[in-house]
């Protein structure tokens, strides 16, 4: 189901933004044996990443239905006054006051099984990740669900990656480049420490801005990451019992983008990508297709 919001009104505040096509992004469709070792099972409903570093304008964008209507809203950090604010058709709706500048790596993901996404984030002072349950029109009081220690951890990715039905967390660990699962038990908590599984050996820490998206409608969440070394953005497809060889999506590049979510942009059966391009603050659409992405096109005007 596609996005709800009027792209001519949804971006820079409210401001009217005309969706036309952009210089395409090099797009590749050949695969890579040079994989990451990986493995894992799930699938994905909606649920979407931004990496952690300081941004301008609006940044931490999530994709995730947070009403429950079952079509997907954009919530971002507008970070010269820390609110947050959800995107929908009648414009943009302030969900929480001031002070969200104070966390990171925001993340979609309905952790506690009533249909609507909660959003989940880290709280840079303490290391805590919280969530914050969707009440439809905004957000409950928040809930502790990981103690001290989530600063040591990056690029955190909400999905269904066990195949239980169950919103899931999946993150890299800093001090061992290891990407770590988190089964979600459905009632709002998730798996701690002795119960997460290792589902991606060193190596992660050379990836950046993670996504969780569903290329190719098989109802199996993939991973799409951008490599720092090379600015290639690669794509791991699931598989059921884990991730198979790697295929690179995007060319060099992608190094020069920041804030990328997936999530159901066009109403097609496979997710999109959304980036902000840093050197402009342009936001840029990336239809999805089952070998990858297609040409980009704006969708966004300066200031994100």
């Amino acid at each position: 189901m596609g996005l709800r919001v009027l792209l001519a009104t949804l971006f820079a505040g409210g401001a009217a933004v005309a969706l036309y096509a952009a210089a395409p992004a090099t797009v590749a469709s050949g695969v890579s044996s040079g994989a990451v070792p990986v493995s894992g099972v799930g699938r994905f409903d909606a649920v979407a990443v931004a990496a952690s570093a300081p941004t301008t304008g609006m940044g931490e964008i999530v994709v995730a239905d947070v009403d429950g209507d079952r079509i997907d809203d954009v919530v971002a950090v507008e970070r010269s006054t820390g609110k947050l604010w959800m995107y929908v058709a009648a414009g943009r709706v302030e969900i929480g006051t001031g002070g969200w500048n104070a966390m990171h790596d925001l993340v979609g993901g309905d952790l506690d099984g009533d249909t609507k996404a909660d959003l989940v984030a880290v709280e840079q002072s303490t290391g805590k990740l919280w969530l914050y349950p969707s009440v439809g029109t905004g957000l409950g009081a928040r809930v502790e669900v990981g103690t001290g220690g989530w600063n040591g951890m990056h690029d955190l990715v909400g999905g269904e990656f066990t195949g239980d039905g169950k919103a899931d967390l999946v993150t890299v660990e800093t001090s061992t480049g290891k990407l770590w699962l988190y089964p979600g038990n459905g009632a709002g908590s998730i798996g701690g420490a002795s119960t997460r599984v290792e589902i991606g050996t060193n190596g992660w820490n050379g990836m950046h801005d993670l996504v969780a998206m569903d290329l190719g409608d098989d109802g199996k969440s993939d991973i799409v990451a951008a490599e720092t070394s090379t600015g290639k953005l690669w794509l791991y497809k699931g598989t059921g019992t884990g991730l198979g060889v790697r295929a690179e999506i995007g060319g060099g590049g992608w190094n020069g983008m920041r804030d990328l979510a997936g999530g159901d942009f066009a109403g097609s059966a496979d997710d999109d990508l959304v980036a902000v391009e840093a050197a402009t603050g342009k936001l840029f659409l990336y239809p999805g297709k089952a070998a990858g992405l297609d040409g980009r096109k704006q969708i966004g005007t300066a200031d994100w």
